[in-house]
Formats: C-alpha cells, sequence, structure tokens
C-alpha cells in the first residue's frame, strides 16, 4: 500500500514543461505515457510562416481564461467583444471550446455554416454585432452532435481554425477557452506564441469553491509565460428586476481574494440580469437588451476601457 501511494504521489506532483520545445524531452517526460505524441508534435510547423502571417493581421489577441466551468467565461467573451465592436473596433471571436462550444448561440450564428474559398474558411459573422466568429459549434452537423475526440484531433482542429482561417485584418481577436488546463489551452498558446498575444482575462465567480480552480489557471498563466492582464468576477450578486436590490447568491469577495493572493488586478465584478441570460440565448446583443444604464452594461463597459487602456497602451 505504501508503494502504491508513493506512485500516486510521485505523478500528483509532476507538472509537464512549461517551455514547449521541452516537451517530450524533459526529465520528467521520462515513463510518461504521452511522451511519443509530445515529441511528434513538438516537430517544427512546416505552416508557421503562414500562421504568422494571418495572425499579425490581428492587432490585439486576448485569451479569455478559467480553469473552471459555469462561471460566464463564454459570455463575458461576447459582451467584451460586442462593446469593442460598439466602440468602432473590428472584432472577431475565436471558440476553441471543441466539446462544448456555446459561441455560435450567444452570437445568433447557431444556424450559419463555415463556407470555404480559395483563401480559406471564411468568417461566420454575426447579425447584431458585425463581429466575426469560428466555433467547432458551426462546424457540426446539428447542435446536439457530440464531439467524441481524443487530444490529438482537438489539437489539429484548432491548428487549422487559425491556420485556414480567413480572419484578415483586426483590431481584436478574442479567444474563448474551454475550461481546464490542458490540449486545448497548451495548442492555442503555442500557436499564438510568434505573434505575441497581450495576455489573458481571467474569469471566477464569488464562492470559494471556484476560486479555487481558478487559482490553477493563474498559475498555469504564469508558468507559460502568459501575461495576465487582470481578473473578472463573474455573478457578483443577482439584480432583482423589480426592485433592483443586488443579492449575493453566489457568496462575495472571489474576485478581490485572488487579486490580492496573487498580486493580480482585478478589472471589475459583473453581477447577474434576467435579461442578460434572455439576449445570449436568443443571439443578440447585449448592449440592445439591457437597459443603458443598466448595473451589468456599466460593469463591462468599465473592464472594456481599462482593457483597452492596458492593451492599446502597450
Amino acid at each position: 500500500m505504501t508503494s502504491q501511494a508513493g506512485d500516486i504521489e510521485d505523478i500528483a506532483v509532476q507538472e509537464c514543461p512549461s517551455n514547449m520545445e521541452d516537451a517530450g524531452k524533459a526529465e520528467v517526460c521520462v515513463g510518461c505515457p504521452g511522451r511519443e505524441l509530445c515529441l511528434e508534435g513538438n516537430k517544427p510547423d512546416p505552416d508557421q510562416k503562414i500562421i504568422d502571417t494571418r495572425l499579425r493581421a490581428i492587432k490585439h489577441k486576448i485569451l479569455v481564461l478559467s480553469g473552471k466551468g459555469g462561471v460566464g467565461k463564454s459570455s463575458l467573451a461576447v459582451m467584451i467583444a460586442q462593446l469593442l465592436a460598439s466602440d468602432g473596433k473590428s472584432v472577431g471571436v475565436l471558440d476553441v471550446d471543441v466539446c462544448g462550444p456555446s459561441i455560435p448561440l450567444m452570437m445568433g450564428v447557431a444556424d450559419q455554416p463555415v463556407l470555404d474559398s480559395q483563401w480559406g474558411w471564411k468568417p461566420v459573422v454575426s447579425p447584431s454585432s458585425n463581429i466575426k466568429t469560428l466555433s467547432v459549434g458551426s462546424l457540426l452537423a446539428s447542435g446536439s452532435q457530440a464531439v467524441v475526440w481524443r487530444g490529438p484531433r482537438k489539437t489539429s482542429l484548432i491548428r487549422r481554425m487559425v491556420k485556414d482561417k480567413l480572419w484578415g485584418r483586426l483590431d481584436y481577436l478574442i479567444v474563448d477557452t474551454p475550461p481546464g488546463t490542458s490540449d486545448e489551452h497548451l495548442s492555442i498558446v503555442k500557436l499564438l506564441a510568434h505573434t505575441h498575444p497581450e495576455g489573458a482575462v481571467i474569469v471566477t465567480s464569488p464562492q470559494k469553491l471556484a476560486t479555487g480552480v481558478v487559482s490553477r489557471e493563474i498559475r498555469f498563466c504564469q508558468k507559460l509565460g502568459i501575461p495576465i492582464l487582470g481578473l473578472i468576477e463573474n455573478m457578483s450578486g443577482f439584480r432583482c428586476p423589480c426592485c433592483s436590490e443586488v443579492s449575493d447568491v453566489f457568496s462575495s469577495g472571489g474576485g478581490e481574494y485572488l487579486s490580492v493572493k496573487y498580486g493580480v488586478p482585478l478589472l471589475g465584478t459583473v453581477p447577474l440580469e434576467p435579461q442578460l441570460t434572455a439576449a445570449h440565448e436568443t443571439g443578440s446583443n447585449f448592449l440592445v437588451q439591457l437597459p443603458p444604464h443598466s448595473p451589468t452594461v456599466e460593469s463591462v463597459r468599465q473592464i472594456v476601457v481599462t482593457l483597452q487602456a492596458k492593451v492599446e497602451g502597450n
């Protein structure tokens, strides 16, 4: 029993090399069952120049991360994109959540397929905000189709979504990622590395259960050298549509706790509103669906102003 427990403990504390060039080659890789796959994926990409050329046409690239599912990461990615577009910016949203894509529904393009052309995959454009989008959800035959794929196939698709997508010139590309710190995250970070993305926005909800998981995403960014632009605490209270009173239904203070613990700026807190859910489920622009002085609109607007100052000031 002691030996088995020791083996489990050894596995638990081992981490993959932070430098992707060392994947499969480092001492920690010896004996790993996935070593051959890492060595295979570590070969120089013959299409890297094409990938870099396409990505350099995009001024600013921001990753939206969490580590925890169900914190509203995709919702915030969409709202940030819509506010940037309302400010006259040309914006794209890349959804690399291969198994649980939600961007097509939120952007109102769930019934629009991705079309191919001699220059690459043509963007699906949101009618409510003129935002270019690409998601595996737009590549499936139906919204209920399950994506039962192993890691290498997911990695290959994400690579194609970057290499073969005709984004054109954009001011911002917002990359919505799935929960976790694994295949999809490593793939997109590697693909963007040569063109130096501005960094990551990390989303949490207020409760302690969420912050414990989100802290791993902060560690992921630190380990891979991804600049953290800041934290957003989503679902920060529920605003009653009748009396406007805000109730802390999911506890409070999670964003501030992580900000202090890791020295990461807190960009803002975003409350829940029933009309916001309606906007996302119908593919409407939340700026049209919600009142102009809604606490949610004002909170996200201030977050975007802060982000623009950070990103465009570089």
